[in-house]
């Protein structure tokens, strides 16, 4: 899966999504370290600096989808985020992970989702050159299920 930024401001930046587990695991045994402010579950207000896969159903339930999204401004500060949202009935407890090859990481603390909320997991802003690139995937726990976005 390969996602391509193109704003016209000479920023072009690649994504593509890891596809098995092994790699991001591989991807945080090498040096990435999570943040603890940007760990905690925010409001999700997009823009056009926000470029997002689609959303992929979560296992346990049809009404929980999330997705990658990719923040990058004109100075090619860049920032890896889940989102997560939740279209039920009934409160899941969520937890995650976001894992990216240019340092753009964080563990997404366990909290409440109630119905008819988006929210995103955010990893810490890094500067990726407007050469650069890189991979990204995210992972989402409910109620201690978890998945990745593969």
């Amino acid at each position: 899966m390969q996602w391509k930024n193109d704003r016209g401001d000479g920023i072009s930046v690649r994504f593509k999504a890891l596809t098995i587990v092994a790699a991001a695991a591989a991807a945080l045994a090498f040096g990435t370290s999570p943040a603890s402010a940007a760990a905690n579950w925010q409001e999700v207000n997009t823009n056009s600096n926000w470029d997002c896969l689609p959303y992929k159903t979560h296992t346990i339930s049809a009404n929980i989808k999330f997705k990658p999204c990719v923040v990058t401004n004109a100075n090619n500060d860049t920032q890896v985020v889940l989102v997560v949202q939740h279209s039920g009935t009934a409160a899941a407890v969520i937890a995650g992970e976001v894992v990216s090859s240019f340092g753009s990481n964080t563990l997404c603390n366990s909290s409440t989702l109630n119905p008819g909320f988006t929210r995103g997991c955010y990893a810490p802003t890094v500067n990726v050159p407007s050469s650069g690139g890189g991979t990204i995937n995210v992972r989402l726990s409910v109620n201690g299920t978890s998945n990745w976005y593969a």
